[in-house]
């Protein structure tokens, strides 16, 4: 009985963390997200909504908000560049990631192969930028970023990441699923209530 307990309990605080993070993620509330919250635990929620790729000495991230981005709906898009001081990638015993002090970058958005938008190659200061972007097409997007620069030869480096798009009716099955997660969350506390009153 007590496994059980012990089982249960790490579900549904599963189902709390990822359900909140959702809701948060999907419908912020006056500019509060509980990643200000949990990052003080160094915990990194952003991993839902973001994807990587490292060549060289360069890591390029994207993170979407919404997780999904939705067809004919604003998307917020952010670049960040960070750079592997010591030596390459691979050899991980030996590196330090760090931003970069600033990067010029281009972006190309494909759609079943075509080119549906551009964002021409620009300087940017720091180590990120953000943009806004509203997705025509719903289906697999390929985004191809361009990194100028990386080296004394000026070569440029291009970057590939798959963005899923959804219909416009896709974020209602997604707040379908927060509020299914959020009732399994309060049966499995229940239950768990339940199980200690029968005790007593």
């Amino acid at each position: 009985m007590k496994k059980i307990e012990i089982i249960l309990s790490m579900c549904y605080c599963f189902l709390i963390f990822f359900t909140f993070h959702y809701a948060s993620a999907e419908l912020p509330l006056h500019n509060v997200s509980l990643e200000g919250i949990f990052g003080i635990l160094n915990w990194q929620p952003d991993a839902l909504n973001s994807d990587s790729e490292v060549i060289g000495n360069y890591e390029v991230i994207i993170t979407t908000e919404p997780i999904i981005p939705a067809m004919d709906q604003v998307t917020h898009i952010q670049f960040k560049v960070f750079n592997y001081n010591q030596g390459t990638y691979g050899d991980k015993s030996n590196y330090a990631e760090i931003g970069v002090n600033h990067f010029t970058m281009g972006v190309r958005i494909y759609h079943n192969d075509v080119l549906v938008h551009e964002f021409l190659p620009q300087y940017h200061d720091g180590s990120s930028w953000n943009t806004n972007y509203t997705f025509t097409q719903s289906g697999n997007h390929v985004l191809k970023i361009d990194l100028y620069n990386v080296d004394k030869d000026h070569n440029v480096v291009t970057y590939i990441f798959n963005v899923p798009v959804s219909t416009k009716f896709g974020p209602i099955f997604q707040y379908i699923l927060v509020a299914a997660g959020a009732a399994v969350a309060i049966i499995l506390i229940w239950m768990k209530f339940a199980m200690k009153k029968k005790k007593t």
